[in-house]
């Protein structure tokens, strides 16, 4: 009899322990909608993949916690959704889910009502959540409100954030963009409203560029220095980019760099004049070149780890890069450089993966299969990631052959 009590109490400890985090069901999206409808309550969606760090993180560290438990368990039906595996793939896709994870808020009818994305904390999870039952907070609202015509500045600063918590770049930047057309810069100089200023992506020599920049000295004591530089180099990057593209000798793109540095030199100078040079070769087609300047930077790490990636990148924007559009002979110099790479013992992994992408953009089916599966295999035994969404795209490609 003792020991049956010492078992039952264990079990209740036990059952306290684990069910102090998010219940989340164990059925379908329509299930967990049918019982929301029920319960008078929102769905809460945690889509994940298996490879993704910060779902991991959420799963082992967030949701299990008591206060995100009492909170979520009281105002939502939870439920997990593998975006690659079973009905996953199809809600990803009516969802638009782009990165992971992707914390969606449903009504019973499965219409999204707010959006979170990226790993969140407690606290910001919990205000998440609180902001999906407040309809005046809600991400689908807020875009409604805006869409008819709401500037209200309190409520537009709320509606960047809320699209910067649903990683809403692109939406974030028009609306910021609108806001400094429509009122001076200087309201915006503080460490709360300065993410405006960062987040409208400002022209090179524009009028906002030109008071951010000769007012350096008074905003880095009053907003963040990331955002500062982010602001200026972000501006540069753009146009300097834009210039690579578009001048008609390398000497021409120099000169650009120099006048530029006078501005800002970033702590990543040297990378992006290479990468601006690599830019301005593929401009002018003249893709020998480009080659030859990649593989040079990639010998000087011959014999280092990362060696095999470096050079894997190479064929990795041949095979991507829009700009190597109807180069054949890229494409066969890649091939080439694929095969030397996976000749190696120690390039076997990333060579094979290489060759597998490379013959996939040329329709070989028979080749990308046999090099795709000798990636698979060498990269298994290594305890590689298979399942990742890179691995899984180019066997579907080559599966459509």
């Amino acid at each position: 009899m003792k020991k049956i009590a010492t078992l039952l109490l264990f079990n209740l400890i036990a059952f306290t322990v684990f069910s102090q985090g998010i219940n989340f069901e164990h059925g379908t999206l329509q299930q967990a909608l049918n019982k929301a409808q029920k319960e008078n309550k929102l769905v809460f969606v945690d889509t994940y993949t298996t490879w993704c760090g910060p779902c991991k993180w959420m799963t082992k560290e967030i949701f299990p916690q008591k206060e995100v438990g009492d909170f979520f368990n009281k105002n939502f039906v939870s439920i997990k959704i593998d975006c690659e595996n079973g009905e996953g793939v199809n809600i990803a896709k009516k969802y638009g889910v782009q990165a992971y994870p992707t914390l969606l808020f449903l009504n019973d009818n499965g219409n999204i009502v707010h959006t979170l994305v990226g790993g969140k904390d407690a606290s910001n999870l919990i205000q998440g959540g609180k902001n999906a039952l407040d309809p005046n907070k809600r991400s689908s609202n807020m875009a409604e409100r805006y869409a008819n015509g709401e500037r209200d500045l309190d409520f537009v600063l709320s509606y960047v954030t809320g699209l910067d918590a649903a990683y809403n770049r692109t939406k974030s930047a028009e609306v910021c963009k609108e806001l400094l057309a429509t009122m001076p810069i200087e309201k915006f100089t503080n460490k709360d409203l300065f993410k405006v200023v960062t987040n409208a992506g400002v022209d090179y020599k524009s009028k906002e560029y030109n008071y951010v920049l000769e007012n350096k000295k008074m905003l880095l004591k009053k907003v963040d220095s990331t955002q500062y530089f982010s602001v200026i180099n972000g501006a540069i990057i753009k146009h300097l980019n834009k210039t690579a593209s578009t001048c008609g000798n390398i000497e021409e793109l120099n000169a650009e760099i120099e006048r530029c540095k006078k501005d800002n030199v970033s702590k990543y100078q040297s990378h992006l004049e290479k990468r601006l040079v690599y830019s301005f070769y593929l401009s002018q087609k003249k893709y020998d070149k480009w080659f030859d300047l990649k593989l040079a930077e990639a010998e000087k790490l011959k014999g280092k780890p990362n060696y095999v990636y470096v050079v894997h990148a190479i064929g990795d924007e041949v095979y991507k890069n829009p700009k190597f559009y109807g180069s054949d002979a890229s494409l066969q110099r890649a091939i080439k450089i694929g095969h030397q790479l996976a000749d190696d013992k120690d390039g076997i992994i990333m060579g094979s993966f290489m060759l597998a992408k490379l013959y996939l953009k040329v329709k070989n089916k028979e080749q990308a299969l046999k090099y795709f599966n000798t990636f698979y295999t060498s990269n298994e035994k290594a305890g590689g990631l298979n399942d990742h969404p890179s691995v899984s795209s180019v066997k579907n490609g080559i599966d459509s052959l």
